[in-house]
């Protein structure tokens, strides 16, 4: 296999394959990782205001398949903020698949297309669907144990330009790094694993896919017109109503997340408003992956 393989995406300068082993057994050769920053370079993209938003462009008069489907009760079947609702509103034909049968019977009733079968046993009745333009994991990789799962899926799933789109938690995210440097627990418990660029690269390649983009959601930014209203929400801002639990002192005890010094909080987010690069700052980020190079 000849490391010298190049393709073209849209938007993008050509660059080498993302298999890096084809140029050095050590992940950590100082070649390799500068190949893996050349794709993740080609990759980032400016953030963008809403996730589904951006889903919904993507998938609007194409075939998608939803991994992940289901919403966490039946009440959200009804809210815009469904992401399988806004799918099937927007696109060519919408599939879903989920592994809670009784939510996908429910889906069912209601008039959606959907399969309740677990990937990582393979397509099983997927295969029978055909192939499909879009895949949408939305906000269900830091969920599941086999990450390897969604990956293999697409390599199968996938028309030969078709995207698989991933929205998942920011790891990078101010609000939620320090909450973990100071031992604050608040995160959802079903949580297992937060998803990084270079290892949604890295899975991607494993299966002959490419990370083609890379973004965060916008962060929220403050107005700065008036001084002292500025400071009045950074004030406000320590006082955020989402509790959690700190247990660094070797017991547990309620804590007000984002519990910071309004200066810090006003300074952080002046840098971001004047800063002109790519900041990974945002509450979500968004990975595109697409088919790589033949090898």
């Amino acid at each position: 296999m000849a490391y010298t393989t190049e393709i073209i995406l849209p938007g993008a300068e050509p660059r080498q394959s993302a298999q890096w082993s084809a140029l050095a057994l050590n992940p950590n050769d100082p070649a390799v990782v500068a190949q893996r920053a050349k794709v993740l370079s080609a990759a980032w993209r400016p953030p963008t205001a809403d996730r589904i938003d951006f889903i919904c462009a993507r998938a609007a008069g194409r075939s998608v398949l939803d991994v992940g489907c289901v919403a966490h009760d039946e009440a959200r079947m009804v809210s815009t903020s469904w992401l399988h609702r806004r799918l099937a509103e927007v696109a060519d034909r919408c599939l879903g698949v989920d592994v809670l049968g009784e939510a996908v019977e429910t889906m069912q009733s209601r008039g959606y297309d959907a399969i309740a079968h677990d990937l990582a046993s393979g397509l099983g009745p997927i295969a029978s669907r055909g192939l499909f333009q879009v895949i949408v994991a939305g906000e269900l990789i830091e969920h599941v144990a086999n990450l390897d799962m969604l990956f293999a899926t697409a390599a199968q799933a996938l028309t030969a330009d078709g995207e698989l789109i991933v929205t998942t938690p920011n790891p990078y995210a101010p609000a939620r790094v320090r909450a973990g440097q100071r031992g604050d627990v608040w995160e959802n418990v079903d949580h297992i694993a937060y998803a990084f660029p270079s290892g949604i690269a890295e899975l991607a390649s494993r299966h002959g896919l490419l990370l083609a983009e890379a973004l965060t959601t916008e962060p929220v930014r403050p107005t700065f017109g008036n001084p002292l209203r500025s400071i009045k929400r950074a004030v406000r801002r320590t006082r955020w109503h989402r509790r959690g639990f700190s247990t660094t002192a070797g017991d547990v005890r309620p804590v007000v997340l984002d519990r910071r010094d309004p200066l810090d909080w006003l300074r952080s987010a002046i840098n971001r408003q004047v800063s002109s690069r790519h900041q990974f700052v945002g509450e979500t980020f968004i990975y595109v992956i697409q088919r790589g190079p033949l090898d």
